[in-house]
């Protein structure tokens, strides 16, 4: 009988079949003559199977072709499939005859296959037989080649010698790194934090804390497991550890409330140590439920990102009952399913690590001291805020008034008040955003604006980044924000130790670099590169995206929100000064522009306080997508 292994050339190998009584691949032993006959098929039929050989001596050649049912990259199930003679029948006689012939043709010169005994029937089971004999009116045994594993089977070139395989050689390259992400194709877990190397490797040089959300059975705890996997030395916390007793998991509800007080002291302290990653595998169904980690990550300057599964029965009671590894009723998960309280940030944003954060605004800290050398500003600045002293004036900056603690810088994209804000619904549940949480971004510091109520840097964003914006950049500022802040003298670090870096001393900007890059756990990612300066540089952006910024500090009593009013404020300037040439306006003659040079770029004013700062360079850092809770 003839295996057509699926091409339209004619046969290259023709195998006989004799079925052992207890057959299994794992049992099957190979012989020199056998391999042989394989080794002269080509390997791209090869590779569509796995090939499991005996052969016995004395008896007939027996042999199967075997594809493992539960390989993990098949997208096929295969079973045993037997090729069966039937030797009652003078044609199938004649075709073992032919077939017997054929094989001959593959050994060498001096060796030749075992004949064929006409006893070939008696180890046949009797179910066998009957499968065989059903399959038997077809000619041949239809092999697909486009359903093969999704790596090919190695095919030897030389006879197999048992008990003795050759080692490869590692293979090693030297253009880049091997990968971090998650090996292996995951279904339901695509997210940037698990496949993204970019993100993998900023969030490994970062403070992240990593907070799983989703009812049990879920998935979330084999999320978390993944992302173990990916960062190694992460922090695992989970009240399910606290049930662990020698590798057995015992549960005791009665212990519920012990179990989250462990793992609550667990991410503390692991928040003390600065580990990079700390992960948080509970179920917090409830949102105040991530409150008390929420507070660990502001405190000890951790970026939060909130994961939840992307399982299509993770809202299913029903599923979850089966799948969830508590012995959960379907009854309490439908309960929890009713209350659980879907993701709602206040805000959401692209956020800086520590190290960064604190050398952008020691960035911003050394331009304010480069315009005070100007005396048109020092006097403009004075006016406006009452200061009569250039140590007044640096110390009028602070970021007191944060409500995120202000230590790690964020540009926000929308501000979704938990849902309230206009639009923010909408901007939650979009798939863009969702795809985009835990991702990093290269953001582009272009510029600096100086107002007697704040002091920001502006973005230029990309165009992927401007998906994820959702703010109005033509808003209307409400009377109060335009007015300055009322003079105050600043706690100096002197006084008090706890506050921010002050900004007296541009000698000694450098040594506090020094000490902050020592004292903190991450590494800086921010670069100077040459700005691109063309006609534009006095507007560089303009139109959507325009309001991008950071906000570094603000004056006494002036909120953050201030920044991006400022913002919209210069833009219109820029964009009037530019067409001043080309319109008649008694606005645009009244409006005071003054130009100055000073070292590393240009200063220039628009009056009532407003003063940019253009660089000859400009700014890029790493960030990642996430949210303020």
């Amino acid at each position: 009988m003839f295996i057509n292994l699926g091409t339209s050339s004619p046969p290259q190998a023709v195998t006989l079949i004799r079925v052992l009584p207890s057959f299994h691949p794992a049992h099957s032993l190979v012989h020199d003559d056998v391999h042989q006959v394989f080794c002269k098929t080509t390997s791209s039929h090869l590779h569509s199977l796995t090939p499991s050989l005996a052969l016995v001596r004395n008896c007939p050649l027996t042999a199967a072709y075997w594809t493992c049912s539960t390989h993990p990259w098949s997208s096929h199930r295969w079973a045993p499939c037997f090729i069966v003679p039937d030797v009652n029948s003078q044609q199938n006689s004649e075709t073992m005859g032919q077939t017997a012939s054929r094989i001959s043709n593959f050994f060498t010169a001096n060796r030749s296959p075992t004949p064929v005994s006409s006893d070939v029937n008696e180890h046949i089971d009797s179910t066998q037989q009957r499968s065989s004999s059903s399959s038997s009116s077809s000619s041949s045994l239809l092999i697909p080649v486009d359903s093969s594993p999704k790596y090919p089977l190695a095919t030897p070139r030389s006879p197999l010698r048992r008990g003795f395989r050759r080692p490869s050689p590692p293979e090693t390259s030297l253009k880049r790194p091997p990968s971090k992400r998650l090996k292996g194709d995951f279904q339901y877990l695509d997210f940037p934090v698990l496949n993204d190397d970019e993100t993998i490797t900023f969030i490994q040089n970062s403070k992240v804390m990593l907070i799983m959300k989703g009812i049990p059975g879920s998935g979330k705890t084999f999320l978390a497991k993944k992302l173990s996997e990916v960062y190694e030395g992460a922090v695992v916390c989970s009240a399910d550890s606290f049930f662990i007793h020698n590798g057995e998991y015992e549960f005791d509800r009665d212990q519920l409330k012990d179990a989250h007080e462990f793992c609550q002291q667990r991410a503390s302290h692991a928040a003390q140590e600065n580990s990079h990653v700390i992960i948080i595998d509970n179920t917090n169904v409830r949102n105040w439920e991530m409150k008390f980690y929420l507070d660990i990550a502001k405190r000890h300057r951790y970026i939060p990102l909130v994961l939840e599964p992307q399982t299509p029965w993770a809202m299913d009671p029903c599923e979850l009952a089966l799948r969830n590894s508590h012995g959960i009723s379907e009854k309490i998960i439908a309960q929890k399913v009713h209350t659980y309280q879907p993701v709602q940030p206040i805000y959401y944003g692209w956020f800086l690590n520590e190290v960064d954060s604190q050398k952008i605004c020691l960035i911003g800290q050394q331009w304010l001291q480069q315009a005070l050398s100007v005396d048109d500003f020092l006097q403009d600045f004075s006016e406006n805020t009452q200061l009569l002293s250039v140590e007044e004036i640096i110390n009028f900056f602070s970021r007191d008034s944060f409500v995120d603690g202000g230590d790690i810088l964020h540009s926000t994209a929308k501000f979704t008040a938990r849902g309230k804000a206009q639009g923010a619904m909408e901007y939650i549940s979009s798939s863009v955003v969702k795809g985009a949480m835990g991702q990093c971004f290269q953001l582009h510091i272009i510029g600096f604006v100086i107002t007697p109520r704040t002091l920001g840097a502006r973005l230029k964003l990309t165009e992927d980044q401007l998906e994820l914006w959702a703010n109005n950049d033509n808003e209307d500022p409400p009377a109060y924000i335009l007015e300055p802040a009322a003079p105050r003298k600043h706690v100096g670090m002197s006084d008090n130790p706890d506050s921010h870096p002050s900004m007296d001393q541009n000698d000694a900007t450098t040594e506090l670099l020094g000490n902050i890059l020592k004292d903190v756990d991450c590494r800086p990612t921010c670069e100077e590169v040459d700005a691109d300066l063309k006609d534009d540089r006095f507007h560089p952006v303009s139109g959507r995206g325009s309001r991008a910024h950071f906000t570094l500090a603000c004056g006494p009593g002036i909120k953050p929100v201030n920044t991006g009013f400022d913002l919209i404020n210069v833009v219109r300037c820029e964009q009037r000064t530019l067409i001043k040439e080309t319109l008649i306006d008694s606005q645009l003659s009244d409006q005071k522009v003054e130009t100055y040079t000073i070292p590393g770029g240009v200063l220039r004013t628009y009056g009532e306080g407003t003063w940019v700062i253009y660089p000859d360079k400009e700014i890029i850092v790493k960030s990642m997508f996430s949210a303020f809770y």
